[in-house]
C-alpha cells in the first residue's frame, strides 16, 4: 500500500515541477549582436544626412543594429528629434523608429 501512495505522490510532484520550473527561450540562449563602434564626428555626419534628408524629403537607406544582426529600412525620414537622438523612417504604411545608438549607416539615394 505503501508503494501506491508513493507513486501517486511522486507523479503529482514531478507533473506540478514541470509547470514551477522557468521556461527556457532560444533568444536567451542566442548571442546578440553588437554593432560596429561609431565615434561621435561619425554619428553627428548620420545625424546631418538625417536632417538634409528629412529637409529636402529624400529617400535614404538606413542600416541600424538589430537584436541578432545588422537590418535595413528603406524610406523617407518622416521625423527627427536631434536633440533626444531619434527619428521615424516611414515607407507607406511602415514606420520604424530607431534611436542614433542603433546607427551603423545612413545612404541617400
Amino acid at each position: 500500500m505503501n508503494v501506491i501512495h508513493f507513486h501517486r505522490w511522486y507523479e503529482h510532484h514531478r507533473a506540478q515541477s514541470a509547470f514551477m520550473q522557468p521556461a527556457k527561450h532560444i533568444d536567451d540562449t542566442l548571442p546578440s549582436y553588437q554593432p560596429p563602434p561609431l565615434t561621435t564626428e561619425q554619428r553627428e555626419y548620420m545625424g546631418f544626412l538625417l536632417e538634409e534628408a528629412y529637409d529636402l524629403e529624400r529617400p535614404v537607406l538606413v542600416t541600424y543594429s538589430g537584436r541578432f544582426s545588422p537590418l535595413q529600412f528603406f524610406g523617407r525620414v518622416a521625423k527627427i528629434q536631434p536633440f533626444e537622438e531619434w527619428f521615424i523612417i516611414a515607407n507607406g504604411e511602415w514606420k520604424k523608429r530607431i534611436t542614433f545608438s542603433q546607427l551603423i549607416n545612413v545612404d541617400w539615394l
